[in-house]
């Protein structure tokens, strides 16, 4: 119970943050979703090329089959890469993290945009709610949870920085609270990082017909 009261309060006070990364994460993802649709339904060229361009890059990815746990390990640790990455640790860093944050932001709604019109001119409305709907409603909120943690974290980490710099005295309780709901929003998104990445790899194939 003292852990869902912490999950709670967590979310109670970070609640316009999640509210404003969601809907900024929802309004670019539509404008790429028909923007992408509009140019691949004018350009059949542009879609032809797409697939291609696909195709070569699965054959030099080597990418596992369904329902094996190389699979799921491919996704999880590409989903949380983002942020739990040595080679992107500068993203955890105040200030400079923050521009980081912004353009994954756009980047990661922008391909998912992409994606669900790609799907929906090739393969059928059908099969794009089959193959994106069943992760999709752990990944997205995920995504929005770690980007609501590292924003949090960036948020405490300049403010306390600020002050110090002002030469007045940092507020621990408030710095302490702070750090503790970043790596709660944080875990909760790895959390759900790992049943997107576990659906995708044993349930999202099955839907799809996949052997």
């Amino acid at each position: 119970m003292q852990v869902l009261t912490e999950i709670r309060s967590a979310f109670v006070r970070n609640r316009l943050l999640i509210g404003a990364i969601a809907l900024s994460f929802f309004v670019i993802l539509i404008l790429s979703a028909f923007i992408a649709y509009a140019l691949l339904d004018v350009s059949p060229n542009l879609e032809g090329s797409i697939s291609n361009m696909m195709g070569s890059a699965t054959g030099y990815a080597a990418i596992p089959p369904p329902y094996t746990s190389g699979l799921y390990r491919l996704i999880f640790l590409n989903n949380i890469g983002h942020f739990w990455n040595p080679a992107r640790v500068w993203v955890w860093i105040p200030f400079v993290g923050m521009l980081s944050l912004g353009f994954e932001l756009v980047l990661n709604a922008v391909v998912i945009g992409a994606v669900i019109s790609f799907a929906t001119l090739t393969k059928g409305a059908a099969y794009t709610i089959a193959g994106l709907t069943p992760h999709g409603i752990f990944e997205i909120p995920a995504f929005i949870l770690e980007f609501a943690g590292l924003g949090r974290w960036h948020v405490t980490s300049i403010r306390a920085i600020y002050t110090k710099l002002s030469g007045r005295k940092i507020d621990r309780p408030l710095l302490t609270e702070g750090v503790k709901d970043a790596i709660l929003l944080s875990l909760l998104s790895l959390a759900l990082f790992a049943i997107a990445a576990y659906v995708e790899t044993f349930v999202t194939p099955r839907l799809l017909g996949l052997s």
